[in-house]
C-alpha cells in the first residue's frame, strides 16, 4: 500500500500553485506539510530517487528539479535562475521561441546583472542534465531597468513564472552585448523577422537602455539587407518551396 504522505505529496505536486521548479528543501517542506506522518530522511531520499527514476521529477543540477507531475510541459529554461542566481532568460533563445529567428539551437541563453559591489558571476556555458545554458554578464542598470509595473511589462514576459525577457528586450540585450568589447557575443544576424517585434515596445525599451542610436543603425543595415536582390531572390525561392 502506498504511504499516505506519498499520495499527499504527489497531489500537492499536481496543484497549479506548486512551482514548476523545486529545490530539495522545497520538496522536503512539501512532503512535511501534509497531515500524514512525514518520512525519515532516508525514506524521503529513496522517494526522491524513485520520483527521478520515473521522470516525475527531473534533476537539472544537484538539488534542483523540474516538476513534471503538475507541469509536464515545463521548459528547462524555467530553472535558469537556479543554475545561476539573478539570471534572466534572454537573447537568441527567446527570439527562437518567438519565431523571430529560424536559427534554432539547443542552448538556453541568459543574461546576468552585474554591479561593482557584487561578486562577479560565473559566465559562459553550464552543462546540465536537461541541456546547456549560456550566461552573459550585463550591467544591472540594463538588465533590471524597470521601476514600475508598466515598464516591467516591456522587459519581462509575464506569461512565464520565471524571469524571461520579452522578445524586444531579448533583441536589445543581444544588440548591446554584440557591440560590447567585453562580450564574446557577435551582433544579431540580419535574417531576423523584425516585423514580429512590437515596434512601440522596442522603441520604449531602447530609450530606457540608451540604445536608440545603435538600434537605428542596426535597422538601417537590416533594411539594406532586405533590399538586396540576392536576399529577395532567396526568400522568394524559400516561399515557393
Amino acid at each position: 500500500m502506498t504511504a499516505l504522505w506519498k499520495i499527499q505529496a504527489e497531489a500537492r505536486l499536481l496543484r497549479p500553485d506548486t512551482p514548476a521548479v523545486l529545490t530539495t528543501g522545497a520538496l522536503q517542506a512539501l512532503v512535511a506539510s501534509g497531515d500524514a506522518t512525514p518520512p525519515s530522511p532516508a525514506t524521503f531520499h529513496r522517494w526522491m530517487s524513485d520520483m527521478t527514476a520515473s521522470t516525475k521529477l527531473v534533476e537539472v543540477i544537484k538539488g534542483v528539479y523540474l516538476n513534471r507531475v503538475g507541469r509536464g510541459d515545463v521548459s528547462p529554461a524555467a530553472a535558469a535562475h537556479h543554475v545561476r542566481a539573478r539570471s534572466v532568460v534572454s537573447l537568441a533563445w527567446v527570439l527562437e521561441q518567438a519565431g523571430i529567428t529560424n536559427n534554432f539551437g539547443d542552448t538556453i541563453t541568459c543574461v546576468i546583472p552585474t554591479d561593482p559591489s557584487w561578486t562577479n558571476p560565473q559566465t559562459g556555458a553550464r552543462h546540465t542534465a536537461v541541456g546547456t545554458f549560456r550566461f552573459f554578464a550585463m550591467p544591472a542598470r540594463l538588465v533590471m531597468n524597470h521601476t514600475d509595473f508598466r515598464l516591467l511589462e516591456d522587459v519581462r514576459d509575464l506569461r512565464f513564472e520565471y524571469p524571461r525577457a520579452t522578445p524586444e528586450k531579448a533583441f536589445l540585450d543581444w544588440l548591446y552585448l554584440g557591440a560590447s568589447p567585453r562580450s564574446t557575443l557577435t551582433a544579431p544576424p540580419m535574417d531576423l523577422d523584425v516585423k514580429m517585434f512590437d515596434a512601440k515596445r522596442l522603441a520604449r525599451v531602447a530609450k530606457q537602455m540608451e540604445l536608440e542610436n545603435p538600434l537605428r543603425a542596426w535597422m538601417a543595415r537590416h533594411a539594406a539587407y532586405e533590399a538586396d536582390p540576392d536576399v529577395q531572390a532567396n526568400s522568394s525561392t524559400q516561399f515557393k518551396l
